[in-house]
């Protein structure tokens, strides 16, 4: 059996609905045969007794109890997320028959995420449904895969049970994978006998058994090894992390240090991929540096470009700005493991499509065109880019530097549409009629009339109409989840991720939901001084709302997907609306008039470079060109910058995607 890597997708905490009781020499585990292994599991959290005080060791397992104690056994739940907002959309658990409040909603999503389960064809999970042995081999053997361990087929011989026919081909090889591990067993007839059911003892034993796989016992801590073949072989071992470094960094032979068959630092070029939710700290104490706006997180599956590593920290470069993450928080991929990567492409019009790869199902997903595609590309090319706007070829050459527009559109901005424009979009475009989502056929389009909502907090609050409609769309699953069907909720306000349809803050109305979200956006994130302040425009987790907004490193890529089909449905009257610059210092002041002549005022000044801004118009003052732009801070409608003369480049034009 030869073993690789293979990453973990999951996301989200789990949840029980069953009390955890302390054993007892009085409980009905005592003297039972398999006391031993049921009590190993109750002491690690993967079972659980029930409130009458039983553990009830022949009781039959369903699906929703079997996906909660998988996650649970190999540790694939996730902590809690700081994002103050999540997306009901984002977190992808459509099954029509898991309700949000449900205990087993959340390790049903984990399992999902992680790549452990599946639906069946009609959208539904069936989780009070009895699990079979043939579903229990694959959400093993696809947890195994998750947790890095991958048995090589070529080593395992064909199934020999009488009844093999009958196992289906879904579950076939996950089968034959634990019966060769010796996890899962046939019966005294040589049969497997695929559907039939399982006690919770026998759960215990399975558990435990592919437990002493996935977590086995340490001999020395590290390990430098090879690669070959698409795998990992060990060469030498050692105590200390930075033994096993040396050792790898001289060697001819040796590219990566492994940890438990995990690849910890490694010879190269390569990518780390988060495996749960995490923090990107500003150093390798991993320690949040509270003074500064730009504290990033990431969800599982967001891929960074691997710098280097210690065995506590591993440093990456994030939507171009490094920063650290504890190792046990990321996947490292060499360049020779990699199966795929997310890239870019042009389609046959022109247009912009960003292909996100699965490191565990080893699939890809997009959202759809997303904007214009840089006028470098080629069709058919694949390209790279860790900000979304500087790509490289497949050699890792430079292709082009080209920003989408409405990702960098300062969001102080008003839109061109009219509140009856904005509904015919939410009437016309709406992509769910006659379909079930969320447990309902949609007949109607939900949010068709709050055109004008989004136009008044517009005025009111200046906010871009436009941007907050499609953010509303984004959040809301176009107004089909559940927390805006229940609670009139279409910004995920309050759903802090691992309970987010009860966190959810419940609305009068659709009217109260934006007009909240304006005010929420605008003093927090699109405010100057706001406390998650790092440029109001929608960005990616290096600049803009995206940083601090959702732990999605996508969402603001997503949104500004949905801003450009908008305005491509409504005939492009934003694309190109207004003209776009971006700030090249740090601490640029922002003043009532143009030439710091002594009498001007400083109305605000941006500590961070990077920062788009909309050029109005532009002057010359003693040979040095000034700008007017529209105001950052919105206590004012303009404001003058320098731009560019002796003293060097403080505003250059940003170069967009046309």
């Amino acid at each position: 059996m030869k073993k690789t890597i293979v990453f973990l997708i999951a996301a989200l905490l789990v949840l029980s609905s069953l009390t955890p009781l302390q054993a007892s020499a009085a409980d009905d585990l005592t003297g039972y045969l398999y006391e031993d292994e049921m009590r190993e599991l109750i002491e690690l959290g993967v079972l659980n007794g029930y409130p009458d005080g039983t553990y009830q060791p022949k009781r039959a397992v369903t699906r929703a109890e079997f996906a909660k104690m998988v996650v649970k056994s190999f540790e694939l739940e996730s902590e809690v997320q700081s994002a103050e907002f999540t997306s009901a959309a984002v977190a992808d658990l459509t099954f029509t028959d898991v309700p949000a409040d449900k205990w087993f909603a959340a390790p049903i999503l984990d399992a999902v995420k992680a790549g452990i389960v599946n639906g069946y064809p009609n959208n539904t999970f069936k989780p009070d449904n009895l699990i079979t042995r043939q579903q229990m081999a694959s959400m093993v053997s696809r947890a195994m895969k998750a947790k890095g361990i991958v048995t090589d087929l070529k080593d395992v011989p064909q199934l020999a049970f009488k009844d093999t026919a009958s196992i289906h081909n879904d579950h076939k090889e996950d089968v034959r994978i634990l019966t060769h591990l010796e996890i899962i067993k046939g019966k005294e007839s040589n049969t497997f006998d695929p559907k039939g059911e399982s006690e919770r003892w026998m759960v215990a034993l399975l558990m435990l058994r592919s437990r002493d796989i996935v977590f086995p016992p340490k001999s020395m801590e590290f390990q430098a090894s090879t690669i070959k073949n698409g795998a990992t072989t060990v060469v030498k071992e050692f105590e200390t992390f930075d033994a096993a470094k040396k050792f790898v960094a001289a060697s001819s032979t040796a590219q990566v240090v492994e940890r438990s068959s995990q690849i910890v630092w490694m010879k190269g070029e390569g990518l780390a991929v988060a495996n749960k939710f995490t923090e990107v700290f500003p150093s390798e104490s991993l320690k949040t540096d509270w003074n500064t706006k730009y504290r990033p997180y990431v969800t599982a599956n967001a891929e960074m470009k691997y710098l280097g590593a210690t065995d506590k920290h591993v440093k990456v470069e994030l939507a171009g700005k490094v920063g650290y993450v504890p190792a046990n928080t990321v996947n490292l991929i060499p360049k020779q493991l990699l199966t795929g990567q997310s890239y870019y492409q042009t389609t046959t019009n022109g247009e912009l499509i960003h292909y996100i790869y699965n490191h565990n199902t080893k699939a890809y997903a997009t959202a759809g065109v997303i904007g214009v595609a840089p006028e470098a590309f080629k069709a058919g090319a694949k390209y790279y880019s860790w900000d979304g706007a500087n790509f490289t070829d497949a050699a890792g050459k430079k292709v082009t530097e080209s920003h989408q527009y409405f990702n960098k559109l300062q969001l102080a901005t008003k839109t061109n549409y009219t509140a009856e424009e904005l509904d015919r979009y939410l009437e016309e475009a709406f992509p769910y009629y006659n379909k079930k989502v969320h447990g309902k056929v949609w007949t109607e389009s939900p949010l068709v009339g709050t055109g004008e909502f989004f136009k008044a907090v517009e005025k009111e609050y200046k906010v871009n109409a436009f941007y907050l409609m499609a953010h509303a769309l984004h959040e809301s699953q176009w107004g089909t989840s559940l927390i805006a069907q229940d609670k009139n909720n279409l910004f995920g306000l309050n759903a802090v991720d691992g309970d987010a349809y009860n966190g959810a803050k419940k609305y009068a109305d659709y009217k109260e939901s934006i007009v909240h979200a304006a005010q929420h956006v605008n003093g927090s994130y699109q405010k100057v001084t706001g406390t998650n302040y790092n440029g109001s425009f929608l960005g990616n987790k290096g600049m803009g709302m995206n940083v601090r907004y959702a732990s999605d490193h996508l969402w603001g890529e997503k949104i500004a997907g949905h801003m450009y089909r908008a305005d491509k449905f409504l005939g492009k009257k934003d694309l190109y609306a207004y003209k776009l610059g971006i700030t090249n210092t740090p601490g640029l002041n922002f003043r009532n008039a143009a030439g710091a002549t002594g009498n001007d005022t400083v109305l605000y000044k941006l500590q961070l470079e990077g920062i788009p801004v909309v050029i109005l118009g532009e002057s010359t003052v003693s040979g040095a060109k000034w700008y007017k732009v529209i105001s950052e801070d919105k206590a004012y409608n303009e404001a003058f910058a320098y731009g560019s003369g002796s003293l060097g480049t403080y505003i250059k034009l940003l170069p967009l995607a046309k």
